[in-house]
Parts: structure tokens; C-alpha cells; sequence
């Protein structure tokens, strides 16, 4: 009775090991976080110049005539902009 706890302990015990050095490598579902206060959710928006998409909340933007405009990078904002004055 003894050994077949032990051996249930030691089972539970390198599952768990296993089960953290997978999620550390990224090998192992995690639950979604929970959104923070002024956290946008996960949205694509699409780059006008090179077409490319990128999340929003990591994106460039600037405004023009009452509209909103994305970015993946100051390359594409500077393009945009140059666009504009052309």
C-alpha cells in the first residue's frame, strides 16, 4: 500500500514538473488573460500602405478627415503622410 502511494505521489509530482516546463516552452495551453482596464481587445486592423496585418493595440496610428488609419511601422506612417502632402 505503501509503494503504490509513493509511486501515485511521485506520478503526481513529474506531471507537474512537466506540466510547467511545457508551459514555460509554450507546449501547453494556458487560459486566456483577462483584459486590464484599458486594454483594447485583440483586433487586427490592416496597414494602408503595405497591406500587412498587425493588432491593433500594437499599431501606429494617426487620424485624417474624421478616420482612423493603422500602422505597422514609422516607414508606413511617413509614407502615408508624404502621400498626402503630394
Amino acid at each position: 500500500m505503501f509503494r503504490l502511494l509513493l509511486g501515485l505521489g511521485l506520478g503526481y509530482l513529474g506531471y507537474l514538473i512537466i506540466k510547467q516546463v511545457a508551459r514555460s516552452l509554450g507546449l501547453w495551453p494556458q487560459a486566456p488573460r483577462p483584459l486590464e482596464k484599458n486594454q483594447e481587445p485583440d483586433l487586427l486592423v490592416q496597414d494602408p500602405v503595405c497591406k500587412t496585418f498587425i493588432p491593433r493595440r500594437e499599431a501606429l496610428r494617426t487620424e485624417k478627415g474624421g478616420a482612423t488609419y493603422f500602422f505597422c511601422s514609422e516607414g508606413c506612417l511617413k509614407r502615408f503622410l508624404s502621400s498626402d502632402k503630394s
